[in-house]
């Protein structure tokens, strides 16, 4: 078991989490620049040496209230926990993150880009000029079909 010190020092190495002091001489890392309103990603690092990780991306019934404990986890699972739980949070609600591109090419050899900003779809020319907007992915890939385009 990895000790309270190692712990911090795996969960100082990531530079784009901040620290912050809780009751109990516990500490939180908090990822600002979460898509969502969720931004912490260490809860209760604990000086026993305990933390929990959150962990969305897993069912539900695999975690206590979106976290899982790291009490007994070695350091690289503790830095992939970590990683998955940062890379999770980039992404919106609807599970995309911002500037999130795909190509779509029809059968004379034009393309599309269809792309994730501001929590819209946008279709965009080759040209860079901006084609169509739209609420969700469904209504721009319906879009992109009818028009004879495929995803590259």
């Amino acid at each position: 078991m990895l000790s309270f010190a190692e712990k911090k020092a795996i969960f100082d190495e990531f530079e784009e989490l901040t620290m912050h002091e809780v009751s109990l001489k516990r500490l939180n890392y908090h990822f600002e620049e979460s898509a969502v309103p969720k931004t912490t990603v260490v809860k209760f690092l604990h000086p026993n040496g305990n933390a929990f990780i959150y962990a969305g991306y897993l069912p539900e019934e695999d975690t206590m209230k979106g976290y899982i404990s790291v009490l007994e986890e070695d350091a690289e699972m503790i830095r992939q926990m970590t990683a998955d739980a940062i890379e999770y949070l980039k992404k919106t609600v609807d599970g995309y993150e911002e500037g999130y591109q795909e190509n779509w090419v029809e059968d004379h050899g034009d393309y599309l880009t269809l792309e994730y900003r501001n929590g819209m779809w946008s279709i965009i020319m080759s040209s860079g000029a901006l084609e169509a907007i739209f609420k969700t992915r469904d209504a721009a890939v319906g879009y992109l079909e009818d028009e004879g385009f495929f995803e590259e």
